[in-house]
């Protein structure tokens, strides 16, 4: 008697980008770019996409920002929005209707470089997790720590701020949330590092 297999549904390409042709590591190398403040033309030319389908990712990239991203947004019709002016000289001759999506841009390139850098959340409870922790706290780089591990205390009852203190592999608390910052991060890698995580939570 033959034997009857059951197809398997086939295995998506791409987790960050649904429904497309392009694979995760071209996107990736287009977000790279996006990242680096490069042009459509010169991304085009490094990851051998057209420009018209790298146009599309970069303001995709935009709309996700705006929709998912550290900030929320809204927008109004006809109406001069405050966040207008961060759109400089680079951005003449953008449609009236993009401008406010290459503000969204701007503003997270500001808040990744300053407030993100490379971090990094861990749950206390995961030995891989700890382990992690231990092994980046020792990482140097010029002679200093690469990164500052902070322990975040489990919420108590009546507090308003969350507790911190200093990581200790030898005293912690289970219930702790790691915190991992990586430090002297380029912005450029910071932000890459941002969407990159957003895209796997939010594809395209």
């Amino acid at each position: 008697m033959a034997k009857t297999t059951q197809a398997s549904a086939p295995k998506q390409k791409n987790r960050r980008y649904r429904n497309a042709k392009v694979s995760e590591y071209r996107l990736r190398r287009v977000v790279e770019c996006f990242a680096r403040d490069m042009n459509v033309k010169d991304t085009a030319t490094a990851t051998r996409l057209s420009a018209h389908s790298v146009d599309a990712i970069f303001m995709r990239l935009r709309e996700t920002m705006r929709d998912n991203g550290l900030v929320g947004f809204q927008f109004y019709p006809n109406i001069p929005q405050p966040i207008g002016p961060v759109v400089g000289p680079k951005h003449r001759g953008v449609p009236e209707k993009s401008k406010d999506l290459y503000a969204v841009e701007f503003i997270h390139r500001v808040l990744t470089a300053q407030q993100l850098g490379g971090f990094e959340k861990l749950s206390a409870c995961d030995p891989k997790h700890i382990a992690r922790a231990t092994r980046l706290m020792k990482v140097k780089q010029g002679g200093i720590l690469r990164y500052a591990v902070i322990e975040q205390l489990a919420p108590v009852p009546g507090e308003s701020e969350p507790r911190t203190r200093s990581f200790s592999a030898l005293e912690y608390d289970e219930r702790s949330t790691i915190l991992i910052n990586e430090r002297k991060l380029d912005p450029h890698t910071a932000f890459f590092r941002y969407l990159w995580d957003l895209l796997l939570r939010y594809p395209l």
